[in-house]
């Protein structure tokens, strides 16, 4: 793993990438790079040389955990802006739009999705406290995908009580809702994390 400054004989940047939700100069926050016989000294290595993965590794825990405290804050976010929104809406025959059950079960299932999001993470960040993030390893595993797929939800569901204006950029659903989809993609898919979880339960019984 190599710092090279952009300023660097042989960097060429070829174009930034547009991502989903993502737009304006402030958001150009992915490349794709060209090294044409590109040299750095060797004081710009970061680690020992061939421990680069190792370092990654290392990186991608706490953040995995971060990703899911942010992710924590946004549904509580939506989840505000659905149950405004759904004691405000007057549907026009004398009842508001959270009198309608299936919109009081959106918000309780959502109520009890987050509570329970929060609690994961908050379990997982005690044991890498207290045991280091090799043993929580599989904790941050499960909760990636567990709390990624929980923010999905939230969204889909406040865009939906909200009905027509859940998908216009009046509101930041609609935002939330393309840039975070990258939630279930970027530090591992739902599925590498599942596969990996599921391998280690799976152990146990074929012992």
């Amino acid at each position: 793993m190599l710092i090279v400054p952009t300023k660097t004989k042989g960097f060429n940047i070829i174009r930034n990438i547009p991502i989903m939700g993502e737009a304006g100069e402030g958001w150009l926050s992915h490349a794709e790079i060209e090294y044409q016989d590109c040299k750095v000294p060797s004081d710009h290595l970061l680690g020992a040389r061939g421990a680069g993965f190792a370092l990654a590794q290392e990186r991608l825990g706490p953040g995995r955990i971060h990703h899911c405290m942010r992710w924590i804050g946004i549904c509580e976010r939506v989840f505000g802006l659905m149950c405004k929104h759904a004691v405000d809406r007057d549907m026009g025959d004398g009842q508001r739009l959270s009198d309608k059950q299936v919109i009081q079960h959106w918000i309780a299932e959502s109520r009890a999705d987050i509570d329970a999001a929060r609690y994961y993470v908050l379990h997982t960040a005690l044991m890498i406290e207290q045991q280091g993030a090799k043993e929580a390893r599989h904790h941050i595993s499960a909760i990636k995908f567990f709390v990624a797929n929980i923010l999905h939800r939230l969204l889909d569901r406040a865009i939906q009580v909200h009905g027509a204006l859940g998908v216009t950029d009046d509101t930041l659903l609609s935002f939330w809702y393309r840039h975070e989809r990258g939630a279930r993609i970027y530090d591992g898919p739902d599925e590498v994390h599942k596969t990996s979880l599921a391998r280690q339960i799976l152990k146990a019984y074929e012992q």
